[in-house]
């Protein structure tokens, strides 16, 4: 029995050392999208990349009084949580930011402490805030990524259609053609 509980001891610093590294990796520069897909995506890890986005407007032009002008008055989604985990288990129970409609300048005012709030307030949605709500700010960013789209799109999720045989086909669902 011993032995079953120094293997249980060991396995959190096992997994660590298969899978995840100590600190969040930092590349200094965008990776090819064959090694982004081998090395992140594929073994679903994360990494942080540096200077992928120096020629963006947004990193000049985006400022507090930039923002209150361009989209200031614009309602969006605001999702806040008490300790800025969300979608995560707090203590017994599975906690999901509550999620509300405010202004931009509002939020603002939040982040900047002009208005006093409790709990952890940002902007976040799986299908993109920025694309669907702040439509506006897109012209100073890149919303297509060359590198990163060529490396999703290697990652290809198969579909399998089970013939009356038996047999499987994997089926492209782009086209409905068979692979």
């Amino acid at each position: 029995m011993e032995e079953v509980r120094e293997c249980l001891r060991d396995f959190p610093r096992e997994a660590r050392e298969l899978y995840l590294n100590e600190s969040v990796p930092h590349l200094d520069g965008p990776p090819s999208p064959l090694h982004f897909y081998r090395d992140w995506i594929s073994p679903n890890k994360p990494c942080i990349i540096h200077n992928a986005f120096n020629d963006w407007a947004a990193l000049s032009k985006w400022n507090p009084a930039y923002l209150r002008q361009v989209v200031g008055s614009k309602l969006i989604s605001v999702s806040v949580t008490p300790n800025g985990y969300a979608d995560a288990v707090n203590g017994d129970r599975f906690v999901m930011p509550e999620e509300r409609q405010m202004s931009f300048s509002s939020l603002l005012d939040i982040i900047e402490g002009r208005e006093k709030s409790s709990g952890v307030f940002y902007v976040q949605k799986q299908c993109s805030n920025m694309t669907e709500e702040l439509p506006e700010l897109t012209a100073d960013i890149q919303t297509h990524i060359p590198w990163m789209s060529e490396a999703l799109e290697l990652y290809q999720p198969a579909t399998y259609k089970q013939k009356q045989d038996g047999s499987f086909d994997i089926v492209d669902e782009r086209d409905s053609e068979k692979v």
